[in-house]
């Protein structure tokens, strides 16, 4: 057993210092339909937060993987399971990183930024989708 009685100490013990892509499991069904209780996400800590984007972040001492979003000058977390409420982020928060891609048992991954080709830039897929054969061959 570990010495760590939080979820938050265990994640900031071998997370929080990475700047490596890494792993983490969703518990909770604040972020259904899109993210199922107990699927696994990656989350990319380099990856820039923007609108729409599904972040992990700390903010007033808790860690919160939500759905960022703007509207106008206000900053929020938005749960996708509407039974929960938003969270108006009001003053400093972190963001530890975006999930890139999401793996639920026996399901393909699915990947939340694709190359655009045309513009050599990454799209983001609020959605996710499937990684495409030919973006592996370039």
């Amino acid at each position: 057993m570990s010495d760590l009685d939080t979820p938050q100490e265990i994640f900031n013990t071998n997370c929080s210092t990475n700047s490596e892509p890494f792993a983490l499991q969703n518990l909770g069904k604040y972020m259904i339909p899109e993210f199922s209780e107990n699927c696994i996400v990656i989350i990319d800590p380099s990856m820039k937060i923007h609108n729409h984007a599904y972040t992990v972040v700390r903010y007033d001492m808790e860690i919160y993987f939500r759905q960022y979003i703007e509207r106008g000058s206000r900053k929020f977390l938005i749960c996708l399971n509407t039974q929960y409420d938003d969270i108006e982020l009001k003053g400093e928060f972190t963001v530890v990183g975006c999930v890139i891609q999401q793996k639920q048992r026996k399901q393909k991954p699915l990947h939340y930024y694709h190359l655009n080709t045309s513009t050599k830039e990454m799209s983001f897929s609020a959605s996710g989708t499937l990684k495409n054969n030919k973006e592996k061959q370039l």
